[in-house]
């Protein structure tokens, strides 16, 4: 009896008011993700940065994720959320690093992409369903977003990689400062995660 409603608190049937807040989650982190790849990688570092900006985003995108986790309380947020932006970074990246500017080694190099981000979004999924019969929400909230940062981290290797040419002088290894930048993202990942979670409490008790 008490699993059951652990269960219900936590995972709630999807609605079409769901659908749509589910949507505006999709949205901002797209938009936050797409801000951090031009600011960090062209304005700042003029390609000379490659996927170093992921260890900076991580906050962002957990707060706007667990922030909604808590609001809407649905199964498979962060594979719809993550995912979509997946599926429309496959057109980004066949046209700006295929055509335009070819570093990578085929247009399945794109696809690829769009598969990680679904692993992504599987990720935070997958915790959340590992923690969610933990007693304190802010406690599952937290280490759902820790192992959410290590997964993203880890699995953002293989296609730094495998798909992109060799450039001499350009490293795509974002793993050369890992001794401080990773601890430094999972860190921000669960401060991101724990500032979502209680702006969503917030909200839902002023409402």
């Amino acid at each position: 009896m008490n699993n059951h409603n652990s269960e219900e608190k936590w995972f709630q049937q999807w609605t079409w008011q769901t659908f749509g807040w589910a949507c505006l989650c999709f949205l901002l982190i797209g938009c936050i993700t797409g801000l951090f790849t031009f600011l960090f990688d062209v304005l700042l570092f003029e390609n000379q940065m490659g996927y170093g900006y992921h260890y900076f985003v991580l906050i962002f995108q957990s707060l706007i994720l667990y922030f909604f986790y808590t609001k809407l309380k649905v199964n498979w947020l962060g594979v719809f959320s993550f995912g979509i932006n997946g599926i429309i970074g496959i057109g980004i990246e066949l046209w700006l690093e295929y055509y335009v500017n070819p570093v990578l080694k085929s247009p399945w190099a794109a696809i690829g992409w769009g598969g990680i981000y679904v692993i992504y979004g599987l990720s935070a999924d997958l915790s959340m369903f590992l923690v969610k019969r933990l007693k304190y929400e802010v406690l599952a909230i937290v280490i759902s977003s820790v192992i959410f940062s290590i997964v993203t981290i880890l699995v953002s290797i293989i296609p730094l990689e495998f798909f992109y040419i060799s450039v001499p002088g350009v490293t795509k290894d974002f793993l050369t400062y890992w001794y401080f930048l990773i601890p430094f993202a999972v860190v921000q990942s669960a401060i991101g995660a724990f500032t979502g979670f209680n702006l969503a409490n917030m909200k839902k008790s002023n409402s």
